[in-house]
């Protein structure tokens, strides 16, 4: 019998704000990927089966084993090239169901370092692996972090726009350097963001969330940007920011979290910049296996 298994991934949004490369959640918006025995190899139908099975099979060149031919599968409905982490969920879906096909040789904590090797940095990739907060760091190029159970109360208010803004091409246009005054201004902030979650302090998250190391020139590829994070504040969010590199953008809310989510899509409309709107929550939830077939 043809062996499959399938891995629940969660989208994630990193940075929240002034966190740049060092903070982020996942979320209870969640696909699915299915790694299934096929006779001969399958050219991948698109680009997250294409990531998955490059995960696959950089696990199983790190286990020493000729990975057998498999076909990935992709279903569910989040957006990608959005800035909700989707390569991060296709990488990690890859190495959780290829771990499974390898009898759960490791746990999943083990699987991190190849994840960010793979993912090019841990933001993202890491609280898709494990669910919550992360706070993610790098020591001699060997990644290091803290996971945080996220609080049940906050959610985010989502707005995603119909265009993409890919990574690389926003990630071009950042500051070489800083001035010390805006190194401590973004510090200050990341430090901020932490401790107002974990303590429940929703009212610092207004200037928890303010940044001015990539949010400003990455406003400069979505002019609705910054008219349409301060209509969510104005709405009622607590902060505001943008998700990864854009272009989704999300919003902290513990309530009129639909308000706060259509108050940005109007002023992103007012500026021709059409999108659809969710609210989720943030998730303790990282991959898993949800099902086996074959072994």
């Amino acid at each position: 019998m043809a062996r499959s298994v399938t891995v629940r991934v969660p989208a994630t949004s990193a940075n929240l704000g002034p966190g740049f490369d060092a903070l982020g959640v996942a979320l209870d918006w969640a696909g699915e990927i299915t790694l299934s025995d096929v006779a001969a190899p399958v050219a991948p139908v698109g680009s997250m089966e294409r990531l998955a099975l490059m995960a696959a099979a950089a696990l199983f060149d790190q286990a020493g084993e000729q990975m057998p031919p498999l076909r990935a599968e992709y279903r569910g409905d989040m957006p990608i090239g959005r800035g909700l982490g989707m390569s991060a969920a296709a990488f990690a879906g890859g190495l959780v169901a290829a771990n499974a096909l390898l009898n759960s040789r490791h746990p999943i904590e083990d699987l991190i370092p190849l994840a960010v090797r793979l993912e090019g940095h841990a933001d993202n990739i890491i609280p898709t692996l494990l669910g919550g907060l992360c706070v993610v760091a790098e020591d001699d190029g060997v990644p290091i972090w803290c996971r945080i159970a996220p609080p049940d109360d906050l959610h985010l208010a989502i707005f995603v726009p119909d265009f993409d803004m890919p990574t690389h091409e926003s990630r071009e246009r950042l500051p070489d350097s800083l001035t010390r005054g805006q190194a401590v201004h973004n510090i200050a902030r990341a430090a901020l963001v932490v401790a107002a979650i974990t303590q429940r302090r929703y009212d610092l998250l207004g200037t928890a969330t303010q940044d001015i190391l990539h949010q400003p020139a990455r406003a400069t590829l979505f002019p609705a940007m910054n008219p349409a994070l301060t209509a969510a504040r104005q709405a009622g969010a607590h902060g505001a920011y943008l998700s990864g590199g854009g272009s989704t953008l999300a919003a902290f809310v513990t309530e009129a979290g639909e308000s706060v989510a259509g108050a940005m899509r109007e002023a992103a409309a007012a500026h021709g910049v059409g999108g659809v709107t969710r609210v989720v929550s943030l998730s303790a939830r990282g991959t898993e296996v949800l099902a086996m077939a074959g072994r």
